[in-house]
C-alpha cells in the first residue's frame, strides 16, 4: 500500500472516530441540550425539521463514523459527512457573529463533562475545518472506488 493510500485510510479512520465519539456523546444527551445551540435560523427552519435533525443526528453521526472506520464506501461517506460539516461550520460562524465565541458548543454531548474538556464555539469551528480537511484527504487519497462497499480490512490483499 502506498503512502497516499495509507494517508487516505488514516484520514478515514480519524474522521470516523470523531463522528462516532460525537454521536455517542449526543446519543446520551437529551436533544434539547444541544438544540438551543444549533439553530441559527429559527424562522427559516420548520420546528418539525429541526426536531427530526436533533433526534436523528447522533445516529447518523455514529453510522457514518462506523462506515468510515470500517472502510465501507469511505469516499461517499466522506462527501456525505461534508454536508453535515458544512452545517456545523455555518452554525458556528453564525454563533461567532452573534458574539458567542467562548460559549461551550456541546458538540460531544455528555462526553464533554466526562472528559472534562468543553470545546468552545471557536474551538469547534477549528475542529470542523480540520474535519473538512480530512474529508478532502479521504476523497482524494483513499484507494477504494467511490461506491465500494467492500470493507477496507478485507480489501488489503487486493491492492498491495
Amino acid at each position: 500500500m502506498s503512502f497516499k493510500h495509507r494517508v487516505g485510510t488514516g484520514g478515514s479512520i480519524l474522521l470516523g472516530i470523531i463522528f462516532v465519539i460525537a454521536g455517542l456523546g449526543k446519543l446520551f444527551t437529551p436533544a434539547e441540550g444541544f438544540k438551543t445551540i444549533f439553530n441559527p435560523f429559527p424562522d427559516f427552519m420548520a420546528t418539525a425539521f429541526t426536531n427530526a435533525v436533533f433526534n436523528y443526528l447522533p445516529y447518523l453521526e455514529i453510522i457514518i463514523g462506523l462506515l468510515l472506520i470500517i472502510g465501507i464506501m469511505p469516499r461517499f461517506m466522506a462527501v456525505l459527512s461534508a454536508l453535515m460539516i458544512a452545517g456545523f461550520i455555518t452554525n458556528n460562524a453564525w454563533l461567532l457573529s452573534q458574539g458567542a465565541g467562548y460559549e461551550p458548543c456541546t458538540c460531544f454531548g455528555v462526553l464533554d463533562r466526562i472528559i472534562g474538556v468543553e470545546l468552545s464555539t471557536t474551538g469547534s469551528l477549528y475542529l470542523d475545518i480540520i474535519m473538512l480537511a480530512l474529508v478532502l484527504i479521504v476523497v482524494f487519497c483513499h484507494q477504494s472506488s467511490f461506491f465500494n462497499i467492500r470493507p477496507q480490512f478485507l480489501a488489503q490483499g487486493d491492492h498491495d
